[in-house]
C-alpha cells in the first residue's frame, strides 16, 4: 500500500505539473496550485520530505507565472508557513519576473504571529541568491541585473555570497559598456572614412563632366569641351559631407545610377547616425546601476 500511494502521488504532481506548462486562465491556475496544497498535506502526513519539496517547488513555479493572483491570502500563508529556505535551491527560473512575483509575496504576508512574518520576509534574500546563483549557471546576465534592479537587497541582508553576485554582475555590466563602445567607435570610423574618402572619390569618379552629356541628350547639342565641368576632390568632399549631414543642398546633383546609388546610401547613413545612433549612445555607454 505504501507503494502504490507514492506512485499514485507521484502521478497526480506530474500531472499538474504538466497541466501548468499550458495556457490556463487565472481561475484554473488558482484551483491547481490550491490542489497542489491540498497535495502537499497528504505527502507531509507520510512524511515523504522529497515528494513534499516537489510539491513546494511545483507551487513556487505555478506562482511565480501568475502574478495576479499572487496576492491571494491562501497562498501566501502557504508561502510563509509550509516553504523552505532548501526549496529555492533546485528551482529552474526562467524569468527575473516570477522570482519578483515570489518575493512580493512574502514581502506581503501579514500575520497576527509577527515571528511567522518575520520568517517570511527573511526568506526573500535567499530566494534571491539562488535565482541569482540559477542565472549565473546559465550565464543569463541581463536576468540577474533585471532582478537586482527591480528587487533591490538592503545593506543590512547583503552577505558574502550576495556581494559576490553583485560583483559579477559590475564585471559584465562593465564589459558590456565596453563592447559597445567598441561596436559604436569601430562605425564611427568607418562613416568617417567612407564619407572623407571613399564616397567623395566614387562621387567624383561617376559625375565628372557627366552633367554636361545630360544637357546634350536632353537637347540634342554638342557643347565645347572647355564648357564640361570636372570635379575635384574637394567638390566631392563638399557634396559628401554636405548630404551625410543635410541631405544636400542641390547644387551639386547626381545624374548618373551610380551617383544617386551613392546618394542614397549617404543621406541614409545620415539619417541612422544622427537620428538612431545619437539616441543610442548614452544607453550603450552609460553603465546601469544596480543600487
Amino acid at each position: 500500500m505504501p507503494m502504490n500511494r507514492a506512485e499514485s502521488t507521484a502521478e497526480r504532481l506530474t500531472r499538474l505539473v504538466a497541466q501548468m506548462r499550458g495556457p490556463l486562465s487565472a481561475a484554473e491556475r488558482e484551483a491547481i496550485l490550491y490542489e497542489l496544497i491540498d497535495l502537499h498535506e497528504v505527502v507531509a502526513a507520510h512524511d515523504n520530505a522529497r515528494a513534499a519539496q516537489q510539491v513546494r517547488q511545483a507551487f513556487l513555479r505555478g506562482l511565480g507565472e501568475a502574478p495576479a493572483i499572487a496576492d491571494n491570502g491562501g497562498f501566501r500563508r502557504f508561502l510563509a508557513e509550509c516553504i523552505k529556505v532548501s526549496d529555492f535551491s533546485g528551482i529552474q527560473w526562467e524569468t527575473a519576473d516570477e522570482v519578483i512575483t515570489i518575493a512580493e509575496a512574502l514581502y506581503g504576508f501579514h500575520s497576527h504571529d509577527e515571528g511567522t512574518a518575520n520568517q517570511a520576509a527573511s526568506y526573500v534574500p535567499e530566494l534571491l541568491r539562488y535565482a541569482l546563483r540559477h542565472f549565473e549557471q546559465a550565464g543569463e546576465y541581463e536576468k540577474m541585473l533585471e532582478l537586482l534592479q527591480r528587487a533591490p537587497i538592503p545593506p543590512t541582508m547583503m552577505d558574502a555570497e550576495l556581494l559576490r553576485l553583485r560583483n559579477r554582475l559590475y564585471l559584465y555590466e562593465r564589459r558590456r559598456v565596453q563592447r559597445k563602445r567598441r561596436i559604436l567607435y569601430s562605425y564611427l570610423i568607418v562613416q568617417a572614412i567612407l564619407i572623407l574618402i571613399v564616397f567623395p572619390l566614387l562621387f567624383v569618379h561617376y559625375e565628372n563632366g557627366e552633367i554636361e552629356v545630360a544637357i546634350e541628350k536632353a537637347a540634342n547639342v554638342d557643347l565645347p569641351p572647355e564648357s564640361h565641368q570636372y570635379l575635384s576632390y574637394a567638390d566631392g568632399l563638399y557634396w559628401s559631407v554636405i548630404t551625410a549631414a543635410s541631405i544636400g543642398y542641390g547644387d551639386i546633383t547626381p545624374v548618373t545610377f551610380g551617383g544617386r546609388v551613392i546618394a542614397a546610401t549617404l543621406g541614409t547613413m545620415g539619417v541612422l547616425t544622427i537620428g538612431v545612433i545619437a539616441g543610442l549612445i548614452l544607453n550603450w555607454i552609460t553603465p546601469r546601476d544596480l543600487d
